[in-house]
């Protein structure tokens, strides 16, 4: 004789009482994952500036000329080297490049014949549309350029005094705290990163 078994399952009582359980996880869980993200992104970004920062020093170094990082325009999504340095004090940072200055202008200008020994060399579009990128008062009146010499220590254009800049990497936020990373150069050569909370994402000091 064959057996019937009985069918089972989920209640609505169950269900609906599981439902309200996710719901009241995903409620604390999708803020947490948020702040990862945005965090993950600032440290992302300023290890990026970091690294460029040490390709433009060691690029002096070992090409026995001046080397520059500075603010880039981007269009599509990309640096517009063409365009140059951007010197404009306000706004935030698009996108930085890095060159070789080898006619000492300060500006990106490569010429087959004339400026041969001009080259780009690394480029970075900073991502997220909430994030700002800021420089001090300092750096902005620099041009918007850390300017290596040959001998691996930053002087800005024109200045024979070691040069001091920050650039805060920032998501505006009035709730989050360590919203901000400030890559600062110190002394022409030392660079590291500064934890700051700063909810309207204002303008870093100079180091």
């Amino acid at each position: 004789m064959s057996q019937v078994r009985n069918a089972t399952g989920f209640t609505l009582l169950e269900l609906m009482i599981t439902i309200a359980i996710m719901t009241i996880v995903s409620a604390f869980a999708v803020p947490s994952f948020q702040w990862l993200i945005s965090i993950n992104r600032l440290s992302s970004e300023a290890n990026e500036l970091i690294a460029g920062m040490n390709t433009a020093r060691i690029e002096a170094i070992r090409s026995n000329a001046r080397s520059i990082l500075c603010r880039a325009s981007v269009a599509d999504d990309q640096v517009d080297a063409a365009e140059g340095c951007v010197e404009d004090a306000d706004g935030s940072w698009a996108g930085w490049m890095v060159f070789v200055d080898a006619d000492g202008s300060g500006s990106f200008n490569p010429d087959a014949d004339t400026n041969p020994n001009e080259a780009l060399v690394r480029t970075h579009v900073f991502r997220g549309n909430r994030l700002r990128v800021l420089p001090s008062e300092g750096l902005a009146a620099a041009g918007n350029r850390i300017l290596y010499r040959p001998d691996g220590l930053a002087r800005a254009v024109g200045e024979t005094l070691l040069q001091t800049a920050v650039l805060r990497v920032c998501e505006p936020s009035p709730s989050m705290s360590d919203n901000a990373r400030d890559v600062r150069l110190g002394g022409g050569s030392r660079i590291g990163v500064i934890r700051a909370t700063t909810s309207g994402c204002t303008v870093p000091g100079d180091a």
